[in-house]
């Protein structure tokens, strides 16, 4: 036994407190514990490292993974015909499929079907066959067509070079199409096929392209004035603090060619598929 001093409570003299054998020994052996059990200063540092590197790693994942896995989504097989009413895009389906002019209406029933296309002027040089959707260009169809882009492999925009009243409403579907996440995300092709041209009435490329740019300009500056943060930047489109150019600052790749589907002039139409489908 140990006597350890403790004040006394009468007299201000020492007391004697008796430790028992067993209480020594506990009293020895919780440093060892605490040295055997691995949780030194050395083992906690380690411990903390490692828990930092899971939650940078984790970090990582968040901002860069889920830009690789977007990467790495494939653009379906289709062919998406789009425009206004009346710009030709069932004119182009019907030369496209039996090479022949078919009188058309306008129609809210989507066009589908696959088919072998005729390339070049042999007769047995054909691609395909590709499914191909003429889809109806009336405003309150927009939204459909939109879930479409996903299934395209690429998209051929038909627009009326005659009509130049129709341009704001082309650009206005155009931003649409430049702010959709499944095109900015499967950089999907898209050709701006400028029908009509036969007509003597049908503007230039670089009218029709300047008067889209002139278009998206106006609805750039406005929409960037009423929207607010991550909304803005979903549909902001171009660069920020210059002005718009269709060719430069499109997040897809775009052509623009002139086509006439009354005389059955969609050379460039074919030629942009074979590039799509090689």
């Amino acid at each position: 036994f140990k006597l350890f001093p403790q004040p006394g409570l009468l007299s201000g003299l020492p007391a004697a407190v008796l430790i028992r054998p067993a209480d020594m020994a506990a009293e020895e052996a919780l440093p060892k514990a605490v040295e055997t059990s691995g949780f030194g200063s050395t083992q906690v540092v380690t411990i903390i490292a490692v828990l930092l590197t899971v939650y940078f790693l984790l970090q990582f994942f968040q901002v860069f993974g889920s830009g690789a896995l977007k990467g790495l989504r494939k653009r379906g097989n289709a062919t998406l015909l789009l425009g206004q009413c009346g710009a030709g895009k069932t004119c182009i389906f019907f030369r496209l499929r039996d090479q022949e002019e078919v009188q058309t209406v306008s129609s809210l029933t989507p066009l589908k079907d696959s088919f072998p296309i005729k390339i070049g002027d042999g007769d047995d040089a054909k691609l395909g066959p590709l499914e191909v959707v003429d889809f109806p260009g009336h405003l309150r169809m927009r939204g459909r067509a939109m879930q479409l882009v996903k299934e395209a492999r690429c998209i051929v925009y038909v627009i009326d070079s005659e009509d130049k009243q129709r341009l704001k409403d082309v650009s206005e579907h155009f931003y649409e199409l430049l702010t959709n996440q499944d095109v900015i995300e499967l950089q999907t092709p898209i050709l701006l096929a400028c029908n009509k041209t036969d007509s003597t009435a049908a503007r230039s490329e670089k009218f029709i392209v300047e008067e889209i740019e002139r278009e998206i300009e106006q609805m750039r500056v406005s929409r960037a004035a009423t929207l607010q943060g991550e909304d803005q930047a979903d549909s902001y489109l171009g660069i920020d603090g210059e002005k718009f150019k269709l060719m430069e600052h499109s997040p897809c790749p775009i052509q623009i060619c002139r086509v006439s589907a009354k005389k059955g002039e969609l050379e460039a139409i074919t030629d942009f598929l074979q590039q799509q489908y090689s």
